[in-house]
């Protein structure tokens, strides 16, 4: 009697454990995933952030050369490499 409860708890708490291990892993997989997710969404907004500052710097600095200004001014204004400026 006292061997087949020591048995019974010896294997309770292997299912218990194996199971606890198996929630765990789903519930890792799910929070990796929803950090993922936010991470890929941040990364996402601060490139097209970028890419629009950037084409406002362009925008501009063409309005710049437009009007007349001198490429080393509108680098200094817009922080476009005089080269870049020349391109435009």
């Amino acid at each position: 009697l006292m061997e087949g409860k020591a048995e019974g708890r010896a294997e309770g708490r292997a299912e218990g454990r194996a199971e606890g291990r198996a929630e765990g892993r789903a519930e890792g997989r799910a929070e990796g995933r929803a950090e993922g997710r936010a991470e890929g969404r941040a990364e996402g907004r601060a490139e097209g952030r970028a890419e629009g500052e950037q084409n406002e710097r362009i925008k501009n600095a063409r309005n710049l050369k437009r009007l007349g200004v001198s490429a080393e001014i509108i680098s200094q204004a817009t922080g476009l490499s005089q080269d870049e400026v020349a391109k435009l």
